[in-house]
């Protein structure tokens, strides 16, 4: 969407929501070879989803290794309850519920799964899963590098044709001018006009066609990347040309073998598969589990109706001891002595418990040997899998050093075949402008030149991809490092 859709968009927005419109101009991305890739790490859709896949991953991953440590929790709870006539659940015994009652605890407590094996073994699991999901992730990074650093030199060679038949059209253009005039003094028939109108009209169509390839793969590559389809790709004026990287096939597979997503991501796979069948046989093992837990509690409404038992007790105290008085005056009685009021100042409490478990089930009907079976297969797919993999790398690093090798080669001719081509051409040309040759011999040189225009081109493109696919090959930490051509 260009900034000028978009700008009407959001007036129309604005005027069905009843704002007052604002239009603010934007201004596009400018975007390097560099930048380009840089920008598709970060904004591609596929690079996106696996980040939320890796992010999920190490959610679970921490989830469940939480489990194996204490869980310290807090508590503040304060409890009411009324009830009237109510027999409650123990009424067989004997208790009846009070009908008032409240309670305030503050807590501090923690429970610890000293052993846990299926907590344990699943925390272990799920971790190499999260390392198997990164190195996806870093695996899709070199893909997203290879496919749009590929897309970004297609687009520069799209552009250098566009050069190539602007060129073309100024050379048939100046091949119509040059028969026209040699027409006019007779030295070229009138059908040599025609066939140059015909050739110009040709070139303007290639042109038209050419600009409009370049246009479409522009857009097509803001897309790739997850940017604006008005972003501005910044081209090279001319195609880079690094030198292939030194070193043996050998050093560069025992390199690619070190450091490969793929091979990462298989070992890490298969490592989780190895903690399957002690999955398959943790309820075998027993658990232990420690919880302690220390705070206050009291309970208002039982020192409420402590405190007037007492007031009870001490009134009826004191009505016994004036009535003692009352009757005998002549004998000193002793003052009753009166109990103290509730000491409402709890002393805090404390609790630890252990609780250790231990069952063996004593027929389960051949579950265990089938899932010890399935995880032995599985187990042995991901085992073949790495091989694999080892095998799929090395066969990659060979291609891609003897591409760019053929591609270095491949460079080299095209550019001796366009130097001769353009230097045929331009004999070609001062010969027919003086009557040597005709409009047809000119024509096969010219088309022979334009050719060898475009192989150059695509020869130039096809070495620096080669070159960067060779650099992805050997599993660089950061991605991005290898279509980093600066200072090459």
């Amino acid at each position: 969407m260009t900034a000028l859709r978009r700008g009407a968009l959001a007036l129309a927005l604005a005027g069905s929501l009843g704002a007052a419109p604002a239009l603010t101009p934007e201004t596009p991305l400018h975007l390097d070879a560099l930048g380009t890739v840089r920008y598709a790490l970060s904004h591609a859709p596929a690079i996106v989803a696996q980040e939320a896949t890796v992010a999920q991953l190490a959610a679970n991953f921490t989830k469940t290794r939480a489990g194996e440590y204490p869980s310290p929790t807090g508590l503040l709870q304060s409890q009411l309850s009324k009830s009237s006539n109510a027999l409650g659940t123990f009424a067989q015994f004997g208790v009846q519920p009070v009908g008032n009652f409240s309670q305030n605890t503050a807590q501090l407590g923690a429970t610890y799964n000293i052993y846990n094996g299926t907590v344990q073994l699943t925390a272990q699991e799920q971790r190499r899963e999260w390392e198997a999901s990164k190195e996806n992730l870093r695996q899709q990074q070199e893909q997203t590098t290879d496919s749009v650093t590929q897309s970004f030199y297609n687009l520069v060679a799209l552009h250098e044709n566009v050069i190539v038949d602007e060129g073309d059209q100024r050379f048939q253009q100046a091949l119509l001018d040059a028969a026209r005039a040699s027409e006019k003094v007779g030295r070229v028939a009138g059908v040599d006009v025609l066939r140059a109108e015909v050739a110009v009209t040709r070139s303007l169509s290639n042109l038209v066609q050419a600009r409009v390839d370049e246009a479409n793969a522009r857009e097509a590559l803001a897309v790739q990347i997850g940017a604006p389809i008005d972003c501005v790709f910044e081209l090279p004026q001319t195609v880079p040309e690094p030198p292939i990287p030194p070193g043996s096939v050998e050093l560069f597979t025992s390199i690619a073998e070190l450091h490969r997503p793929e091979i990462l991501a298989a070992r890490f796979t298969l490592d989780a598969a190895r903690l399957v069948p002690a999955q398959v046989d943790s309820d075998l093992h027993p658990t232990f589990q420690l919880s302690g837990a220390f705070g206050s509690q009291v309970s208002p409404t039982s020192l409420v109706q402590e405190q007037e038992e007492i007031d009870e007790e001490n009134q009826a105290a004191i009505a016994n001891y004036e009535l003692q008085q009352s009757l005998f005056p002549g004998v000193a009685f002793p003052p009753p002595v009166l109990q103290p009021n509730v000491n409402r100042n709890r002393p805090g409490f404390w609790q630890v418990s252990l609780i250790s478990t231990f069952q063996i089930p004593l027929y389960d009907y051949g579950t265990r040997a089938t899932a010890h079976q399935a995880a032995n297969a599985q187990i042995a797919s991901d085992r073949v899998a790495l091989a694999n993999e080892y095998a799929s790398v090395d066969a990659d690093v060979h291609t891609a050093l003897r591409t760019s090798q053929a591609d270095q080669e491949k460079l080299a001719l095209a550019k001796q075949s366009e130097q001769l081509a353009t230097e045929s051409a331009r004999i070609s040309a001062l010969q027919y402008k003086n009557g040597l040759i005709s409009f047809t011999d000119i024509t096969q040189t010219q088309q022979t030149a334009l050719s060898s225009e475009y192989d150059l081109v695509a020869a130039q493109v096809a070495y620096v991809v080669s070159i960067i696919k060779l650099r992805i090959s050997l599993g660089p930490a950061d991605p991005l490092s290898a279509a980093d051509l600066r200072g090459l």
